[in-house]
């Protein structure tokens, strides 16, 4: 099994503990999708995604919950937390690192189309830079803050009336040397609307 299956497994085993209970009125537009109907609507929503990686030499794990409203049946915002644990084993160099941050987010449905979105982000995540010696030996770690500013697009899946299943990818327009990222970035996630 490749890491994309099982992060695909996990996504799917997420979504279907944590969706089960909603109930509330989000989400899919009426038929006649009327500003009335969105008034009366719940506009708070939670989420967000669960990240796992597994190879001979390393383990990687994240977690991701976010929360957003929808300000308009058209726009969205909202904020995730991130926390990214990263474990390296070999026979000649062995360590681990904690990172975590925090981003901001809007998302634009589009009006031809409103299962597709655009989706502008930044992050700031504090990111534990590990120094090698000329051994190739841990020498020592320093914790940075690294800034990304993603942009891209995605597609929603609804699971009912309260809840959907989203794919976003995006590009880091700071991708520098520092950034844990590489281009593009592909993303799973799940929403429920409270």
């Amino acid at each position: 099994m490749n890491m994309r299956t099982i992060s695909l497994l996990l996504t799917i085993a997420f979504a279907s503990v944590f969706l089960q209970p909603a109930s509330a009125q989000f989400g899919q537009p009426s038929k006649n999708n009327d500003q009335q109907d969105f008034k009366m609507q719940k506009r708070l929503f939670i989420g967000g995604g669960l990240g796992f990686g597994i190879s001979s030499y390393s383990t990687s794990l994240m977690i991701a919950p976010e929360i957003g409203y929808r300000l308009s049946p058209s726009f969205d915002v909202g904020s995730r937390l991130i926390y990214t644990y990263y474990r390296y084993n070999d026979d000649l160099l062995k360590y681990s690192t904690n990172n975590y941050g925090l981003a901001f987010y809007t998302r634009y449905y589009l009006f031809f189309f409103q299962d597709l979105f655009l989706h502008a982000e930044y992050e700031a995540l504090n990111y534990e830079r590990v120094y090698l010696d000329y051994n190739y030996q841990v020498d020592h770690k320093e914790r940075i803050w690294v800034s990304s500013l993603f942009v891209g697009g995605g597609y929603r899946q609804w699971i009912g009336n309260t809840a959907f299943i989203g794919i976003t990818v995006l590009w880091n327009l700071l991708d520098d040397i520092d950034s844990p990222y590489s281009n593009p970035i592909f993303r799973i996630g799940v929403g429920v609307g409270l």
